[in-house]
């Protein structure tokens, strides 16, 4: 049984209803903002009903209504590898998947950060994607929705707003197999700036991965241009919540007594920082921190994690080499990272998680050695800190293989095969096995490729993710093989200046910043 606080439940009676899908497990589901977001803004308008849908859970969360009674259905998607349970959900509950044979019934619609990256792979499942900040959509769909008579006039009504893309009226011009252009009018992004109300938790669900916290966006976007990251690409401009606003949900989330889950892609660039952590540890509320930006762990973060009694952080060094770290973007050197882990420890910090990749365009064997010693040389700053402590804290490495996503300053970058990422993985693991207080974990590599596969492919991809969907036993190397493709050309190959890019068809704001 579901232990929630915030959910809402209407009458559907004279309102437009919508089914709001997660194509993942309630836990992952309740804890991505973007969902909870939504839900809010959907059942805050008067003449809307918004319910909840999982993968694990059959029928809605609120009322157990299967999703076919639903006139509109919207997917959020944050992982282009959930779009494979986009489409089963859609088969088990016999929706079919192809807009073109739906002709309205019913609605189905996508947003979300990986469909704004790139979402020509799954485009021919939607009538509707919207690219961007979602915070406009409700009303102007309500609007909308409500003054047509047809299919098609909701649509004439639609166009040219800002976040609006509509697959059928603009679409990928062929010659042979080749991309050359696109036809029909150029979507614009949706952006809301300046950002006043940020998203938060709506509904506490214990059951959530983070059902420990009350989560509150400090900011979004992101002030700095690393190569790899599309956090910058997709949220430009970096938009602060004023600190007056953030109060305001503060309190809100006060009486539940739960941590207060900051979000933010660098918490310390928040011109206001050191007032938020005032206002939340002045009410007697534990702060539980995002990521944390190496370079920018200020006194006074590390006194709110102090006073709320925070065991562990996470930090993202990419990579061990200094000099590579600096082509990726990331101006952080080697005694910065040192620097601020030994303050970190000396706080009190007892656990540290670094994230680590490889595959990096320009990595040699030599890269990855210089990321084994810069783990060793973490460990000894442990060591050295913690000198009298009865116990020693981890140090968790996780290491994850680059994807050339869409968008970022690689997206036209060779991506490393799975065989050669997964011996540079072996390599670090067979490095660092012998160190008792360190543990690696990591994602494999065939992940990645089939991650590569979805987000840096065009519309014929969709007829392999029917594939893994229709058949959930068949091995995903079988699958591959059977495919009429090569999965390598749109995995792992490098792309010509010359080469039209199937996410091509609109361009983010930050782009050619």
């Amino acid at each position: 049984m579901l232990s929630e606080r915030g959910s809402i439940r209407k009458d559907p009676g004279g309102r437009l209803n919508i089914a709001l899908v997660y194509p993942n497990t309630y836990r992952v589901g309740m804890s991505n903002l973007g969902l909870q977001t939504m839900y809010r803004l959907f059942n805050e308008h008067q003449g809307m009903l918004c319910e909840r849908f999982f993968t694990d859970i059959d029928g809605s969360v609120e009322t157990g209504r299967p999703l076919s009674e639903f006139p509109i259905i919207a997917f959020s998607s944050s992982y282009e590898l959930d779009w494979i349970e986009m489409l089963r959900v859609m088969l088990r509950n016999r929706i079919q998947p192809r807009a073109s044979l739906r002709n309205g019934h019913p609605i189905v619609i996508g947003g979300g950060s990986a469909l704004t990256l790139n979402p020509e792979p799954v485009a021919d499942l939607f009538d509707l994607v919207f690219l961007g900040d979602g915070e406009p959509l409700p009303d102007l769909l309500r609007d909308v929705y409500t003054h047509s008579s047809s299919y098609d006039e909701i649509f004439d009504g639609l166009a040219g707003h800002a976040g609006i893309y509509i697959p059928t009226r603009t679409y990928p011009l062929l010659e042979g197999d080749e991309l050359i252009g696109f036809a029909g009018p150029k979507p614009e992004l949706s952006i809301v700036n300046p950002l006043e109300v940020p998203a938060h938790t709506t509904v506490v669900a214990e059951q959530a991965t983070f059902g420990d916290m009350f989560m509150v966006e400090t900011a979004r976007g992101c002030p700095f241009r690393c190569r790899f990251c599309t956090a910058r690409e997709i949220y430009a401009p970096f938009r602060p919540v004023p600190l007056a606003n953030l109060v305001e949900i503060v309190e809100k989330a006060e009486p539940f007594g739960l941590k207060i889950g900051l979000v933010s892609t660098s918490l310390n660039n928040h011109p206001e920082a050191p007032q938020i952590f005032t206002e939340i540890t002045g009410r007697g509320l534990k702060i539980s921190p995002p990521s944390l930006r190496l370079g920018m762990i200020s006194d006074e973060l590390i006194t709110a994690l102090a006073t709320s009694r925070v065991n562990g952080v996470t930090l993202a060094p990419e990579t061990g080499s200094e000099q590579l770290r600096y082509a990726m973007g990331k101006h952080i050197s080697d005694q910065t990272i040192l620097e601020d882990i030994s303050s970190l420890i000396s706080a009190g910090i007892r656990d540290i998680k670094l994230y680590f990749m490889v595959g990096v365009p320009g990595e040699t064997h030599h890269h990855i050695d210089a990321t084994i010693n810069l783990i060793r040389r973490i460990r000894q700053s442990f060591i050295h800190v913690s000198r009298g402590n009865r116990t020693l804290g981890t140090v968790s490495v996780s290491l994850n293989t680059l994807v050339p996503k869409p968008h970022t300053r690689y997206e036209r970058e060779v991506m490393i095969s799975p065989g050669d990422a997964r011996s540079s993985i072996q390599k670090i693991v067979r490095a660092l096995k012998k160190h008792s207080n360190i543990t690696v974990s990591f994602e494999g590599p065939k992940w990645a490729y089939l991650q590569a596969i979805f987000s840096r492919g065009d519309r014929t991809v969709l007829d392999l993710i029917e594939s893994f969907a229709r058949d959930e036993t068949r091995p995903w190397r079988e699958v591959l093989r059977s495919w009429q493709k090569n999965p390598d050309f749109y995995a792992l190959r490098g792309r010509d200046l010359g080469e039209v890019l199937p996410w091509s068809f609109y361009r983010l704001a930050c782009e050619g910043s």
